[in-house]
């Protein structure tokens, strides 16, 4: 059952910091006119062009005269250069944004640039198109991006594993493929209250950020501390009794250091029996800048999500049992068993996930001179999974509707150790302008797993399957016993006790030339990276070690064939060794060999209308060698294994499309669309062959590699979607009626998305999920207050947004704000 104490402490805590931080502030700047955060969270303010320049010369100005002033102390200087004062080319200059559109980036080169400069596609989601969304996991904004997909095992992944043009960002637990936090791994689960933008660069990025996956990469940005006082807090109610409380307080404790702090506690909807889960997320920061050339900043993060029980995904039947799929015997490879009501969960009232995350991170930023900015960081990362589930997520075969349980206990501890150094510099050759980006990163991992299970009961036999407790026939509610529970000290079978120590080093430089004043743009950069990582099998004492390494390169050309528009190309290899033993099909385990992928990029950018609507349209094809897919199959015995299928070859091409256009003052519009082929085009590295041969001259070992092979050769990559097509628009009346009220709307169309690379094509779904926000904002004692009503899915579409995840029923909620 729930703590309710502890939510209650928990919720008081949030509370008080507010009350304490609004009432503190007319002691502390009474006389300083109050401001809003760095990106406004009203999607509907905007910033005409003329007064945007301004800022931006008032911008260049200040830093001129800082670098004139080497040293100057910030507590010499007046308010107004206070915020303007910038000092760090590693941060991204998100007062530049206007709405929903992004004008810099940092994700896409790792310092500060705008995103009309870099030679490939990126889009950049900002703080207000956050806040419209009310986004409870990373995909709820992801998807707006085109060709990206979810592919989260939600039972032991947890929720920021991504796919970019077929290719998973994330990895199963262990591995070394994550979404990036502020530019360095990430945790496995993210909460949107520290984070202020989201990034997604596409194509292979290991030359920027190392061992990454093909497609691309996500990284989160998390929020900073400002240089004036403001405060802001939202509660929120919706449907099946979900709730919400978030605040979020910054400004200066002194003239040189600052602060922010901002919270949350969330209750999950009833909807799904049974199921409860709660969370809450304290995340404080400090920044100290005693001069406008050295800044010093420190970041801290606690999520906690309780789970009494988890949700797990329908249970569904596998491939067929012959070599060859016929009538009798046709493939249902991740097709749900039917007949269960969309509310339904196989666990347990004793099942648990508790999942636990510490993220600590400081950076020292200096400027050296007026050519190079240097840069020195470390983050420490620590996330926890201790998880208890009864339910099943597998069938023994093809035709029954009886189901084994399983009792499992099993709990992750992953550590993640960065430190990274870099400088980026900039120079005036005269007949070209350099940018210069040179760093290296050491990361040292370790991941610990241990798992226990129940052994099953003889007395209850074996057909259709093994079960430790009494089968449930899913056909008949008056067999499903969730009132089950077996102590932790009997699970004694199927034991686990693995632990993983990797080292990471890398070092890496770029160069970007400018040409006929920055008109042709030449980027060219190449990373080294070693890896050294040990394998052990406490229960056994079997150790494995393996070492790799690689240089990755990146080229990137940019030319603008006028203000309004550029052509840009751009070529990157990614690199990606294994550390974690994986399953075979025959029975084996080995550590996987390096996965490693190249790809380009062409396209045009296009920025009119004085900046108002700004669209990129890309082709691109990538290919990628030695992937591991996880595949998750029951035995007779009611035993699930997830076994790593490391494909040959793997490519992904199509063509894809995103603007953001300000149509109006009042009116803003994000659109995306993308086609994509993600297949596996080389399963075994001898595919034609063995497919030549005919199955009934083969013996069984021949038998399962044929079988295996023609599921997998040319299947689509794992929940990849030739057709994705997303919208949304808010607009906000000026008119002096309707004035405050502000409409949103929009639409993720999904086509003929696979589930699993072997899942039969009827199994395939097709979706469109609808979404709508309206609204009102004024003003009270100069405080800005709104209440927002959000309907979500409100077509109230059944689907599986990963291969092992639930849909969420249509949602209506709604949500009130005051900032101060």
């Amino acid at each position: 059952m729930k703590d309710c104490g502890s939510q209650f402490g928990v919720g008081w805590s949030i509370g008080l910091v507010f009350v304490f931080s609004v009432l503190r502030q007319p002691l502390t700047l009474a006389a300083e006119p109050g401001a809003d955060f760095e990106a406004d969270s009203q999607a509907g303010r905007t910033f005409s062009t003329d007064l945007k320049a301004a800022d931006d010369a008032v911008i260049d100005t200040r830093l001129s005269e800082q670098a004139d002033e080497a040293g100057r102390d910030v507590a010499d200087m007046d308010l107004l250069e206070l915020v303007n004062v910038k000092v760090s080319p590693f941060d991204v200059s998100s007062q530049l944004d206007s709405g929903y559109l992004a004008s810099n980036s940092v994700s896409g080169s790792r310092f500060d640039a705008p995103i009309s400069d870099l030679p490939f596609a990126l889009q950049a989601f900002t703080e207000s198109f956050i806040k419209d969304q009310k986004p409870r996991d990373i995909f709820d904004i992801a998807r707006y991006s085109p060709g990206v997909t979810y592919r989260s095992n939600d039972f032991n992944e947890g929720n920021a594993n991504l796919a970019i043009r077929g290719f998973a960002v994330g990895s199963l637990a262990g591995g070394n493929i994550h979404t990036l936090r502020d530019g360095v791994h990430g945790p496995s689960i993210l909460d949107f209250t520290n984070i202020s933008r989201l990034e997604v660069v596409k194509g292979p990025a290991s030359f920027l950020y190392g061992q990454v996956a093909p497609g691309g990469i996500v990284n989160v940005i998390t929020k900073n501390p400002q240089r004036r006082f403001a405060a802001a807090a939202d509660a929120r109610y919706g449907s099946y009794g979900e709730y919400r409380f978030d605040v979020d307080v910054t400004g200066p404790a002194t003239k040189n250091l600052f602060y922010r702090l901002a919270a949350s506690y969330d209750q999950d909807m009833h909807y799904w029996e049974p199921y409860d889960a709660h969370s809450w997320n304290i995340s404080p920061s400090l920044l100290w800048q005693p001069s406008d050339r050295l800044s010093v900043s420190l970041k801290y993060e606690n999520f906690e999500k309780i789970e009494e029980p988890q949700l797990m995904q329908k249970p569904g039947y596998n491939t067929q049992a012959s070599v060859l799929p016929t009538a009798a015997d046709p493939n249902l490879s991740g097709v749900d068993v039917p007949g269960l009501p969309n509310n339904w969960n196989s666990m347990a009232y004793s099942d648990y996930r508790h999942s636990n995350t510490h993220n600590l991170s400081t950076w020292i930023d200096f400027k050296a001179d007026e050519h190079w900015n240097l840069r020195t960081g470390y983050s420490h990362l620590e996330y926890d999974v201790d998880a208890l589930f009864t339910g099943n997520l597998g069938m023994s075969n093809n035709t029954t509707l009886m189901q084994g349980r399983r009792v499992r206990q099993q709990a992750y501890s992953n550590r993640d150790d960065t430190i990274e150094l870099q400088g980026v510099g900039k120079y005036d050759l005269g007949f070209a302008s350099l940018r210069l980006l040179l760093g290296g990163q050491y990361i040292d991992r370790n991941f610990h797993r241990t798992a226990g299970q129940a052994p099953n009961d003889p007395a209850l036999g074996s057909n259709p399957t093994a079960s430790p407790l009494p089968l449930w026939d899913l056909g008949n509610p008056n067999t499903w016993n969730r009132h089950t529970a077996i102590p932790l000290s009997r699970l004694t079978t199927s034991l686990t006790d693995e632990n993983v120590n990797a080292v990471d080093k890398s070092v890496y430089g770029s160069s970007t030339f400018g040409f006929f004043d920055d008109r042709l743009l030449l980027l060219a950069g190449w990373r080294w990276t070693s890896t050294e990582s040990q394998y052990t099998n406490r229960l056994t004492g079997q150790a494995q070690g393996a070492t790799a390494s690689a240089v990755t390169p990146q080229y990137g050309l940019l030319f603008k064939l006028a203000p309004e528009w550029s052509l840009f190309a751009s070529y990157a290899e990614s690199f990606v060794p294994g550390t974690f033993p994986a399953n075979n099909l025959d029975g084996s385990t080995s550590i996987p060999r390096p996965t490693e992928g190249w790809g380009y990029d062409v396209g045009i950018k296009a920025d009119w209308f004085d900046g108002r609507l700004s669209s990129t349209l890309t082709y691109f094809e990538i290919l990628n060698k030695n992937i591991v897919n996880d595949m998750a199959l029951t035995n007779s015995a009611g035993g699930i294994t997830i076994y790593g299928l490391q494909s040959g070859e793997q490519r992904s091409r199509g063509i894809e499309w995103d603007a953001t256009a300000k149509l109006t003052d009042d009116w803003q519009l994000y659109l995306s669309y993308s086609y994509m082929d993600a297949r596996i085009t080389e399963f075994s590295g001898q595919d034609h062959a063995i497919l030549a041969q005919d199955p009934g001259t083969l013996d069984a070992a021949g038998l399962a590699n044929y079988k295996n092979v023609n599921r997998f050769h040319n299947a689509p990559l794992q929940m990849s979607a030739p057709h994705l097509a997303n919208l949304w628009t808010r607009y906000d009346f000026s008119i002096e009626a309707l004035r405050g009220l502000h409409l949103g709307g929009g639409v993720n169309l999904v086509f003929d998305q696979t589930l699993l690379p072997d899942s039969p094509a009827n199994s395939r779904q097709t979706y469109a999920l609808l979404n709508a926000l309206i609204g009102y904002t004024w003003e009270v004692g100069g405080h800005s207050m709104s209440v927002d009503l959000m309907g979500k899915n409100l077509l109230d579409e059944q689907y599986r947004p990963s291969q092992s995840s639930r849909s969420r029923p249509r949602e209506l909620m709604i949500n009130f704000s005051v900032k101060f």
